[in-house]
């Protein structure tokens, strides 16, 4: 924890930033929110707060060290990464420009551990969520009513092991497979498209109604657990029930439950079944 209490939450989209922020409240810090990208919509009156648009990033740095803030954390969904070359920049910023430019090639995993380094050369400690809400981290075993038989174990097995490959490219963290083939992979369109693509699969009649799938999503194999956890919450099981999928598996400790009961309930309701898997258990 800072001396002051103080720490910057840069917020993209969905609830998790707004959990954060209520928990490092309750825990006597005193959090300063920087709204970007999917978050910049968002309406942050009952926070402390500034908006930055991407033209003017290099600005950061220097506004943080005039609060006097020292930790940065970086939560939310990022949907659009920013065009630096169409964009007319503030100072600093064109002074970034070649490290900017570096820091957005690659895939998420890169970029954000290029973001991390950025801050961390200026002097700046990146936290992670789950040092704030350790709530959020999925626990190993069962979670629901429902329990996977055994070929959805199978599916489970085959899905984490397809999840690892492809978190080993930096290309993506979910899969949805069942006991005997890969369904579909995750690419740069995101688990919500990519269970959109199951569904219409499933709805063709490229999935047989008696092959359970699952969904995976699995902590890549060179992931910095200070970002972009692999999570779910209501809307993906809704779009997994959508799918005709049987479950859900994270990788237990280094994944995210975004709303923990209403996520069971759904799950519950749906007659899905959610495992957090010990990743060492299928190595």
């Amino acid at each position: 924890m800072a001396a002051d209490g103080r720490i910057a939450i840069f917020a993209g989209g969905g609830s998790l930033p707004r959990i954060v922020a209520r928990r490092a409240s309750e825990q006597g810090l005193s959090p300063f929110i920087i709204p970007i990208a999917d978050g910049s919509s968002e309406g942050w009156s009952d926070y402390s707060h500034r908006h930055f648009p991407w033209s003017r990033t290099g600005d950061v740095f220097g506004f943080l060290r005039r609060l006097g803030i020292v930790q940065v954390l970086f939560c939310g969904t990022i949907s659009v990464r920013p065009d630096y070359r169409s964009l007319l920049p503030s100072l600093r910023t064109l002074l970034m420009l070649p490290e900017l430019f570096r820091i957005v090639r690659g895939g998420d995993d890169s970029m954000l551990r290029a973001v991390a380094g950025a801050f961390e050369r200026r002097g700046f400690e990146v936290v992670s969520v789950q040092s704030i809400a350790p709530e959020l981290v999925t626990p190993k075993g069962v979670a629901t009513f429902r329990e996977p038989d055994n070929r959805e174990t199978l599916a489970i097995g085959r899905a984490y092991e397809a999840a690892l490959r492809l978190g080993s490219v930096d290309a993506g963290q979910a899969v949805v497979a069942s006991a005997d083939r890969i369904i579909a992979l995750e690419g740069i369109e995101g688990t919500r498209e990519m269970l959109n693509r199951v569904a219409e699969l499933r709805l063709r009649g490229r999935i047989g109604r008696a092959e359970p799938c699952v969904l995976f999503k699995a902590f890549k194999p060179q992931q910095d657990e200070r970002f972009d956890l692999p999570s779910i919450g209501v809307e993906t099981v809704h779009e997994a029930t959508a799918a005709g999928l049987a479950g859900i598996a994270l990788t237990a400790g280094q994944s995210l439950i975004i709303g923990h009961d209403d996520v069971l309930g759904a799950m519950n309701q749906a007659g899905l079944f959610l495992v957090g898997v010990d990743s060492e258990r299928l190595a």
